[in-house]
């Protein structure tokens, strides 16, 4: 039986850009800006703080068919000017199901990541995805979080995620959230729509992979030959 490994990969800087200097660059030709805290949550679904003006144009190179709001704020003008020409599906979760502040423990409401979850992330109808919000860390962290508990990932593999992305800027209520969600909630859409990697979890034998974890000393990850940090659940 195979096991999957679930990578993150955390990039700071666009690759195609990153070796651009003024000396080589073209003077015609702008130097393109990476959201903060881009990275690869799965083949198809990416994660970000909120673009700026300038980082917009990165978007381009996605070929995405959603962006997901996870807060109230409203998209700068460029964002939506981007999406509107492109055809690009933004969907504004946040807004959608807005709550006043201090009505409810829980940092991101249920109804917004089980949304997120059924109708976007597990359904390859509308991928490729971005999940956005003010800094790419608290709601967008809940919601990987609750993703990578459904993957059947360990706490502490799914929490060395969050924490790599949030930096000092973690929140003990985020990780509770995360170690709390119930996954047996979320209705998985129909097999053909799923995205392969969600197969390859169904696929991947339990006890196998919790004996691998445990020979790896608990940590929860290993480094793959190209010295990439994976989690192993």
């Amino acid at each position: 039986m195979r096991i999957t490994r679930h990578t993150y990969i955390i990039l700071q800087r666009c690759p195609y850009t990153a070796q651009t200097t003024m000396a080589n660059k073209p003077p015609s030709q702008p130097l393109i800006q990476v959201p903060a805290l881009f990275s690869i949550v799965e083949p198809g679904v990416y994660r970000s703080a909120s673009p700026t003006p300038s980082q917009v144009p990165f978007l381009a190179g996605l070929n995405l068919k959603t962006i997901i709001s996870l807060t109230p704020e409203h998209p700068i003008k460029p964002l939506l000017q981007f999406v509107r020409t492109a055809g690009i599906s933004f969907v504004h979760l946040g807004l959608t199901h807005w709550r006043r502040p201090g009505t409810d423990w829980r940092p991101v409401r249920y109804e917004i990541i089980k949304t997120a979850l059924e109708a976007y992330i597990l359904d390859t109808r509308a991928h490729p995805v971005l999940l956005i919000d003010p800094l790419g860390v608290h709601q967008t962290g809940c919601l990987v979080g609750a993703l990578r508990m459904m993957q059947g990932w360990n706490f502490a593999s799914a929490l060395m995620e969050y924490r790599a992305h949030a930096g000092s800027k973690h929140r003990y209520l985020d990780e509770q959230y995360i170690e709390l969600f119930d996954s047996d909630l979320i209705n998985l859409p129909a097999p053909q729509y799923r995205p392969s990697w969600w197969l390859s979890c169904e696929e991947a034998d339990p006890q196998e992979v919790k004996a691998l974890a445990s020979s790896s000393g608990g940590t929860g990850l290993l480094a793959d030959t190209n010295g990439r940090t994976q989690a192993i659940v």
